[in-house]
């Protein structure tokens, strides 16, 4: 069985459409868990009337605290997450599950997506993609299936590292297993105006700054190959946050970002 743990916010018409395209997958043996974080646009009496397991928190804001409450109640074999602005393809459980099944050594599949980005591996069989994400997030998360042990080595999501999460997710899964790649774009995802990902403040570059900080500590112990590259990278996010906030003329974070590029750290 496959447990889908979708999360939603005030997204009461594109939840319609995710939820649309979960109950119509091909492959049925599954449950779905929706976790409402506090929405106050009829979400709750909406999930009242859907063949769905609805977990309603306080409102936190944090991707990561959502998703984090649906998992322990997931059952399934496999997991998978999905946002709520996001819709699949009738095939994508079955093609991703499939993947695992021909690729037993993977511990995850991963597939395209529209609009699609042109730096996602895409060999075939299981393959280390540990290092070409640290280079840029190029899975998106309903296009990650995860086996249940994985997921349960890798554990919650960091809440810290919002909105950049899912990036640090998908870095501790990948340091502990590899991955198989589906050749298609098997979901559709959207990026609204209100999105954490376009929060003001920089917000963004800040959780990548944090994932960065986290991959190059755990590379440093764990994966001296990929040191150098882990340091590149978190050079490269502080100059981006240095650009950010030099153009919103909050100058004294930019100093600081480029300080932090010097010290390289």
């Amino acid at each position: 069985m496959i447990s889908v743990i979708l999360t939603t916010y005030e997204r009461r018409g594109p939840l319609a459409r995710a939820l649309t395209s979960v109950l119509a997958q091909t492959l049925t043996d599954r449950e779905v868990i929706v976790v409402d974080d506090g929405s106050t646009d009829g979400t709750a009496e909406f999930l009242e009337t859907q063949p769905v397991t609805s977990i309603r928190i306080a409102h936190s804001g944090n991707p990561a605290v959502a998703r984090n409450a649906g998992l322990p109640g997931a059952r399934g074999e496999l997991i998978t997450f999905l946002d709520s602005d996001d819709v699949w393809q009738p095939t994508a459980l079955t093609e991703l599950a499939g993947a695992l099944l021909q690729h037993p050594d993977a511990g995850f599949a991963y597939c395209d997506y529209q609009p699609q980005v042109s730096s996602m591996p895409k060999s075939a069989g299981a393959i280390d993609i540990f290092d070409p994400l640290l280079r840029t997030d190029f899975l998106v998360t309903g296009g990650v299936l995860i086996r249940r042990s994985l997921a349960d080595a890798v554990g919650a999501f960091d809440p810290r590292c919002s909105p950049a999460e899912d990036w640090d997710y998908w870095l501790r899964m990948a340091a502990r297993a590899r991955g198989a790649y589906v050749p298609a774009s098997l979901i559709s995802i959207d990026s609204p105006p209100d999105s954490l990902s376009r929060a003001p403040g920089g917000a963004i570059y800040a959780g990548n700054v944090r994932v960065m900080r986290k991959a190059l500590r755990w590379c440093l112990t764990n994966r001296p190959a990929s040191v150098r590259l882990a340091r590149e990278c978190l050079r490269r996010n502080l100059l981006a946050s240095a650009r950010y906030h030099r153009r919103h003329r909050a100058f004294g974070r930019s100093v600081r970002d480029l300080v932090m590029v010097a010290r390289g750290r």
